[in-house]
């Protein structure tokens, strides 16, 4: 490839929104769930639960009940206007661990989404999800 080609696949993978030219890992259930559980606990900083496991704010858990999963994510990437829920998409992919699995937005929301239902459907106890070892290989191999 020559260097011009090369100088336009970065100038369009930046204007895409990508970081690299890394491609987009896979990931199984299990590495969904715990990838999904550590963006609740440290997206916006201090994560989801300092609002979410607060009254009056709305219990997530309950949200993906209520709401279809299109309008669960539309609310996480653009927020809900006149309300302090501001758009989080940018907040999470900010979090170092999605930045370092390579995650793309679609699967970052993806991934909060099923740890949610995971939860709400009683499929996790105490709220905590082991860490799959496959997904230590998967973060080295995303550089």
């Amino acid at each position: 490839m020559k260097i011009r080609q090369i100088m336009l696949c970065v100038a369009l993978a930046a204007t895409m929104g990508m970081s690299s030219l890394a491609y987009a890992t896979e990931f199984t259930q299990d590495e969904k769930l715990w990838l999904g559980m550590k963006i609740y606990e440290r997206a916006a900083g201090r994560g989801c639960g300092t609002c979410h496991d607060v009254k009056p704010f709305p219990d997530l858990t309950e949200s993906v009940k209520k709401l279809s999963k299109e309008e669960f994510l539309k609310v996480v990437k653009e927020g809900r206007p006149g309300t302090i829920m501001t758009p989080m998409a940018p907040q999470i992919m900010k979090i170092g661990l999605v930045e370092k699995a390579c995650m793309t937005e679609d699967q970052a929301l993806n991934a909060l989404h099923s740890y949610l239902t995971a939860l709400a459907n009683g499929e996790i106890k105490g709220g905590k999800v082991k860490k799959p070892k496959s997904l230590k290989e998967k973060m080295k191999s995303c550089k």
